[in-house]
């Protein structure tokens, strides 16, 4: 995962799509619910496409102008039916998903103060996520209300964002209703939408997992193995995430871990970084010091970190697969095992002992496994391979269900 982008392109509320109904000038309850259940009338698909050949898909819109390209992605906008059009990034690399949807909100609503007055209500409404077409997605909208010298102004801001062949599609509408139209132009568009530079990127193994909690999905997990040069896995762990705040705002999280692993599961080393709210809270590197132990180096919280300790072997993502793996072939003859591990959400500086325990048979080739790390227990239903299909958790006084809902390949 790159550091986060920033991009010069946002969707705005401009005068045009106040006379043409895109944000509501006058509040009518019944006049504004009616307003937002429009639907735009289904389309034929239409091949689009850069002429470099960089990308190319199929969306049931027809696109308004030509295809901008900058630096750090592709822009291009479609016509649903509406009178504003929807507005799509195609980025050249992976962004943040959950930073990236916050952070261009917040320069939506900010657009929104310098030409309408105080944006006196920003409400989050659905929060949802999922796959589609093997790509995992976010999606969030958004309705406010602005007063001013002017009409009061009352609009609605929706948001996909999702990750596909190792970089993200990005996609906004700013108008009241087309809700379903604006989703399902975004899940066409991730579905057929084909990267040139993808191939060599491409991993042997991927699981996507969903995380909720209260039956609301906020965000989702990845795990993708490709092989390094030496050919030995490489793990990259992808978590991204939204969470409502008590002020009715968002918060936003992304993290990413790299791991570098022998075949057996054994951590060679190990990068994390992590995202709050768009900016970086930490940015660590485990490394290796020749079998004699670990150093912890790189920026928590504002400040420099640098730490030794001793501890010969780490188990990788990778090497926590094989021992549960092993754990439920062996059954009841062998129903605790243990791994050593860096999380630096439970301690930057040392590492820390996971134990597992199998507890009972849930249904054919799916056990239940307690997971105890530190102070903090989960709950696991793992199979004959060893890969969490769901885990349950209590993170921030919440409980956290994450279940798996995409996987492809096998392990090595």
């Amino acid at each position: 995962m790159t550091e986060r982008l920033t991009t010069k392109w946002i969707a705005a509320c401009g005068l045009a799509a106040l006379t043409a109904g895109g944000c509501a000038s006058r509040h009518d309850d019944a006049w504004l619910t009616e307003l937002r259940m429009r639907e735009a009338a289904a389309r034929p698909l239409r091949d689009i496409g850069s002429t470099d050949g960089a990308f190319a898909s199929r969306v049931p819109a027809e696109m308004r102008g030509s295809i901008e390209t900058g630096e750090e992605a592709d822009y291009i906008a479609l016509d649903i039916g509406g009178e504003t059009p929807v507005e799509c990034a195609l980025y050249h690399d992976e962004v943040e998903s959950a930073s990236t949807v916050q952070t261009l909100a917040a320069q939506v609503f900010a657009g929104l103060e310098k030409r309408h007055g105080t944006v006196i209500e920003r409400t989050p409404g659905e929060i949802d996520a999922g796959v589609v077409a093997g790509s995992p997605f976010l999606r969030v909208s958004w309705t406010y209300r602005t007063t001013g010298e002017q009409a009061e102004v009352v609009g609605q801001l929706k948001q996909m964002i999702a990750t596909r062949e190792g970089r993200s599609v990005y996609c906004v509408h700013h108008e009241n209703g087309y809700a379903k139209s604006f989703e399902n132009l975004f899940r066409e568009l991730v579905s057929h939408v084909r990267f040139s530079s993808y191939d060599d990127l491409r991993p042997y193994f991927t699981q996507i997992d969903i995380l909720s909690t209260d039956g609301e999905r906020f965000g989702f997990a990845t795990v993708s193995l490709t092989l390094d040069e030496d050919g030995e896995p490489r793990v990259v762990r992808y978590t991204t995430q939204l969470a409502r705040t008590a002020e009715g705002g968002l918060t936003a999280r992304d993290v990413t871990e790299v791991e570098h692993s022998s075949l057996q599961g054994a951590v060679r080393g190990q990068v994390f970084t992590d995202f709050r709210d768009g900016e970086v809270s930490s940015s660590l590197v485990l490394e290796d010091l020749a079998g004699v132990g670990w150093q912890v180096r790189g920026q928590r919280g504002g400040a420099n970190l640098r730490a030794i300790f001793e501890q010969p072997d780490l188990s990788s993502w990778l090497g926590d697969a094989r021992t549960l793996g092993g754990l439920v072939a062996a059954g009841d003859g062998q129903s605790l095992a243990s791994t050593r591990i860096w999380d630096p959400d439970f301690d930057a500086e040392a590492s820390v002992e996971r134990r597992y325990q199998l507890r009972a048979p849930l249904q054919a080739q799916l056990w239940e496994v307690s997971a105890v790390t530190g102070d903090r227990q989960a709950w696991l239903a793992v199979d004959g391979d060893g890969l969490i299909q769901a885990m349950k958790a209590v993170e921030n006084d919440r409980t956290v269900l994450r279940e798996r809902v995409f996987v492809e390949g096998a392990l090595r």
